[in-house]
């Protein structure tokens, strides 16, 4: 009977006060859940006193608009072009340290994906950072950009640059500048793997490397200035962008 005793008023209070409250004797809403809530069927939003709420459709996701105090479903839109993929992340980061190649030359020959890096390659320092993989499968693009200038009257210098993925090269792209005192030209590396291994923090950075510098006093510049009266280090900085796409 105490038992008894103790529900009945709890449940005529709120008859009285148009509030209901499970497992709490002071509901502040019309309905006040301080518990788990386990739903076995269908949750309707919008109805009214004489028609049902909308159930939604598979795929839809319920929406709470804080603004205009109803819940709703929603859908999602995905851009063109991505299929099923979402935007998991997206990091930018920028270096205006870069490197100078100066006379002799280095090695012209072709580099294989997935060698690993040597030192040969000059790191850009603040291009160095870092994504995570959560589901097999997955996109991640790599968006580098950078500006090289020479040094010297119409001498040819020729260079690469690569995109490593925890030390090893997924993706590189060679060019040459040639021109005036001062000449210099802009350098992008746009690539995409696809389906890495689910992982935590993998290191990514760009390093670039000369190949032929023709003459002693010869410099190249990537990524910063060696003729500051044609550019300056805002201008000739690097920027690498990581763009992760994984299912929804």
């Amino acid at each position: 009977m105490k038992k008894l005793i103790y529900i009945l008023p709890a449940f005529f209070a709120g008859l009285f006060t148009s509030q209901v409250g499970i497992n709490t004797i002071t509901p502040i809403n019309a309905l006040d859940i301080n518990t788990d809530l386990n739903v076995r069927e269908e949750i309707r939003v919008g109805g009214t006193n004489t028609t049902n709420g909308y159930a939604g459709t598979a795929g839809l996701i319920f929406h709470n608009d804080a603004s205009l105090n109803t819940n709703d479903w929603k859908d999602i839109k995905i851009a063109d072009g991505q299929g099923s993929m979402a935007l998991y992340s997206i990091n930018t980061v920028s270096d205006q340290t870069g490197v100078v190649f100066e006379f002799p030359s280095g090695f012209s020959v072709p580099y294989t994906e997935n060698s690993p890096i040597d030192d040969a390659w000059v790191v850009l320092p603040g291009t160095v950072s870092t994504f995570s993989i959560t589901n097999p499968i997955n996109k991640v693009n790599f968006n580098f950009q950078t500006t090289a200038q020479k040094s010297g009257n119409y001498i040819l210098l020729s260079y690469g640059c690569g995109v490593f993925v925890d030390d090893l090269l997924k993706a590189v792209r060679t060019d040459v500048i040639f021109g005036a005192e001062g000449t210099y030209k802009i350098f992008n590396l746009n690539t995409t793997l696809s389906n890495l291994p689910q992982k935590n923090n993998y290191n990514v950075k760009v390093a670039c490397r000369k190949r032929s510098m023709a003459n002693p006093g010869n410099f190249l510049g990537i990524g910063t200035a060696v003729n500051p009266t044609y550019l300056n280090s805002d201008m000739a900085q690097s920027v690498l962008t990581t763009i992760v796409l994984q299912p929804y």
